[in-house]
C-alpha cells in the first residue's frame, strides 16, 4: 500500500499542471526571437566537447551579430537616454536601474561600476553617492540565489521601487530581456505614475511580437513610458538571455549613463557621446582572441568532472565574476552558493572570493560599492533579509572554509592591470588586452566569463545541441521554456508530443526531482517510456 504522501503527489501535480495551463497562453513565448534556437549554434554541444577553439570563435561571432542587430537603429535613442539622465541629475533627481534575474544583476553592476568610477574621482564623496540606484527582483539576495516566482508579480516591482523612495524628480531605466517580465512591467508602470520624467523600458525583442501578450499592452500604450527595442535575435544557447541579451542591455543603459555629465561631478563623463561607448566595446570585442580561454575551460571542466570544487577569486572585477558564477545555477541546475548559516546547503560547484576582505560585510561592500539592500517585507524577511545575506561570506574566510570542508579548492583568478585582463586556473592562464572605459572592460570580461562557463557546462553534458537540458522550471516563463525544449528534443528524436501532455508529465516529474537533476531529460524519458509502453500494450492486444 502506497504512503499518503506518494498517493497525493499525482493529484498535486495534476492540480498544478491544470493551473498553469489556464494561464499558459500569456507565457507561451516560443515565438519570441530571444527564446528561439540560433541556426548557427546547433552544433555547440559537439564543439564544446571536441573543438573549443571553434566553439569560442562561434560564440564571439554570435555576440557581434547580436550587437549589430540590436544597435542598428539605436544611435539617436541612446543619445536621448543620455540627455534624459543629464536632465534628471540637473533637477536634483536620481537615476534608477532595475531588472529581474540577469537584467537585475546588470542593473546592480551598473550602479557598482558608476560608484567605482566616482570613487576614482572623489574618494570623500563616492561611498555615500546616491545619484544612481539599482534594484533586482527579490533584493540583493537575488544577486547570489535565484528566487522562485518573484518575477511573476508586477506588484512586487512596484513595491520595491516605492521602498527605495522613488520620487517625482527621479528617472527609472527598466530592463527586461524578453520585454514581458511582469516584475519589470510593474516597476515601469509604477514609476510612470510617480515621476514627471518618462520611464525608459529597454528590451531585446521586436515590439510588434510582444503585442501578442496582453500584459505588454499597457506598457507600450503608456505615454509616460519610452519603449526601446534592441532586438538581438536568438541567443547562442536557446533562451539563455544571460548571454547576448544582457550584454546588449548593459551596454545600452551603461553607454548613456557613463556618457552623461553629472553637475555634481563634471568629470564623471568619459565622453560626451553614448554612441562612442557602443563603438568602443564592439571594436574591443571584434579584435579579442578568446581562443586563449580554451585551456582554462578544459581545466575547470576536468575538476568538476572529478568532483572537485572551485573558488573564483576577483577583486576589482568581483561584481562581474559574481554575476557569471551566480547565473550558472539556474541555467544548468547546479548547486547555488551555500549559505554559512544553513549547514544543510549543498556545496556550490564554485564560490566567489573577494581578496583582502576580512568579513562578509567587507566583501559585500567591496563588490557593490555600498551596503547590501535586502528586502524587509514581513512575508519574506526571514528568507532574504540582511542577516541572511551575511551568511554568503565571500571574504578570505571562504578559502579556509572550503579547504577544511572540501579539500584544497581549484582557484580561478581574475585580475586586471596594465591594460590587460588576466585569468588563470590550475596553472593555466589567459590574457585579454583591453582599452577604454570601465564599462568596456567589464563587458569584455562578462563575455569571456559567459563563454567560459557555457563551454565548461557543455563539456559536462549540461546542454544538447543549443538547448539547455538543466533549465530550472521555477517560474511560469521557465516552465514554458522547459516544455518547449522537451518538445524540440523529442522532435530531434522523431517524436511529437503536444504541449498539454508535456506539461502534465513535467509537473509529475517535478514533485520529486532532485535539485541537480534535469527536468527536461527526466520528463522526456517519462514521455518516451509511456509511448513505448502504450505501443507495446497495443501490440499485445492486437
Amino acid at each position: 500500500m502506497s504512503s499518503p504522501a506518494k498517493s497525493a503527489a499525482p493529484n498535486v501535480a495534476l492540480d498544478l499542471a491544470t493551473q498553469f495551463l489556464k494561464i499558459a497562453p500569456q507565457f507561451r513565448l516560443g515565438e519570441l526571437p530571444t527564446e528561439g534556437r540560433h541556426p548557427r549554434t546547433k552544433s555547440l554541444s559537439h564543439l564544446a566537447q571536441n573543438n573549443l577553439e571553434d566553439a569560442l570563435a562561434l560564440l564571439k561571432d554570435v555576440e557581434l551579430e547580436a550587437l549589430d542587430s540590436a544597435f542598428a537603429h539605436a544611435r539617436t535613442d541612446l543619445e536621448e537616454l543620455k540627455v534624459a539622465i543629464e536632465r534628471t541629475w540637473s533637477e536634483g533627481g536620481r537615476v534608477f536601474f532595475c531588472g529581474c534575474g540577469a537584467t537585475g544583476r546588470l542593473s546592480v553592476s551598473l550602479e557598482s561600476l558608476y560608484r567605482k568610477r566616482a570613487l576614482g574621482l572623489d574618494r570623500k564623496r563616492a561611498p555615500d553617492r546616491d545619484d544612481v540606484f539599482s534594484f533586482i527582483a527579490g533584493g540583493d539576495y537575488a544577486l547570489v540565489r535565484s528566487i522562485e516566482n518573484f518575477e511573476d508579480h508586477p506588484e512586487y516591482g512596484a513595491q520595491q521601487l516605492r521602498d527605495l523612495g522613488f520620487g517625482a524628480r527621479d528617472l527609472l531605466v527598466a530592463t527586461t530581456e524578453g520585454g514581458e517580465t511582469p516584475f519589470v512591467i510593474g516597476a515601469a508602470q509604477e514609476a510612470a505614475t510617480i515621476s514627471h520624467h518618462p520611464t525608459w523600458f529597454l528590451f531585446c525583442n521586436p515590439q510588434a511580437t510582444l503585442l501578442n501578450l496582453e500584459r505588454c499592452h499597457s506598457t507600450f500604450e503608456n505615454k509616460n513610458i519610452r519603449s526601446l527595442s534592441l532586438a538581438t535575435g536568438p541567443m547562442a544557447l536557446a533562451g539563455s538571455t544571460r548571454l547576448q541579451a544582457s550584454t546588449v542591455l548593459m551596454l545600452a543603459a551603461g553607454s548613456a549613463l557613463f556618457a552623461a555629465k553629472n553637475p555634481a561631478d563634471p568629470e564623471t563623463s568619459v565622453t560626451a557621446s553614448a554612441w562612442s561607448h557602443v563603438e568602443e566595446f564592439r571594436a574591443m570585442l571584434a579584435k579579442s582572441d578568446f581562443s586563449v580561454l580554451a585551456p582554462l575551460i578544459s581545466r575547470e571542466a576536468e575538476a568538476y568532472a572529478k568532483g572537485k570544487r572551485c573558488v573564483h577569486s576577483a577583486g576589482e572585477h568581483a561584481i562581474t565574476v559574481m554575476t557569471d558564477t551566480t547565473e550558472r545555477s539556474p541555467t544548468f541546475s547546479i548547486a547555488p552558493f551555500e549559505n554559512e548559516q544553513r549547514p544543510s546547503d549543498r556545496p556550490a560547484w564554485t564560490y566567489l572570493h573577494v581578496p583582502n576582505t576580512q568579513s562578509a560585510e567587507q566583501a559585500w561592500e567591496a563588490v557593490l560599492m555600498r551596503k547590501p539592500r535586502a528586502l524587509t517585507w514581513k512575508s519574506v524577511a526571514q528568507k532574504y533579509d540582511a542577516g541572511v545575506l551575511a551568511g554568503f561570506n565571500f571574504s578570505n574566510d571562504v578559502i579556509t572554509r572550503r579547504k577544511k570542508e572540501l579539500g584544497s579548492p581549484l582557484i580561478f583568478s581574475v585580475e586586471g592591470h596594465d591594460g590587460h585582463l588576466h585569468l588563470s586556473v590550475g596553472g593555466r592562464s589567459a590574457t585579454l588586452p583591453f582599452e577604454g572605459s570601465i564599462l568596456t572592460e567589464h563587458l569584455l570580461l562578462k563575455c569571456a566569463m559567459n563563454m567560459s562557463s557555457t563551454l565548461v557546462m557543455g563539456r559536462l553534458g549540461r546542454f544538447e545541441s543549443n538547448l539547455m537540458l538543466f533549465v530550472k522550471a521555477s517560474n511560469n516563463k521557465l516552465i514554458d521554456r522547459s516544455i518547449r525544449f522537451i518538445q524540440l528534443l523529442a522532435l530531434d528524436r522523431g517524436l511529437n508530443f503536444d504541449y498539454e501532455a508535456v506539461c502534465h508529465a513535467l509537473f509529475e516529474v517535478r514533485v520529486d526531482l532532485d535539485p541537480e537533476e534535469s527536468i527536461v531529460l527526466k520528463t522526456l524519458d517519462r514521455l518516451i517510456g509511456s509511448t513505448a509502453s502504450d505501443q507495446s500494450e497495443q501490440g499485445r492486444i492486437a
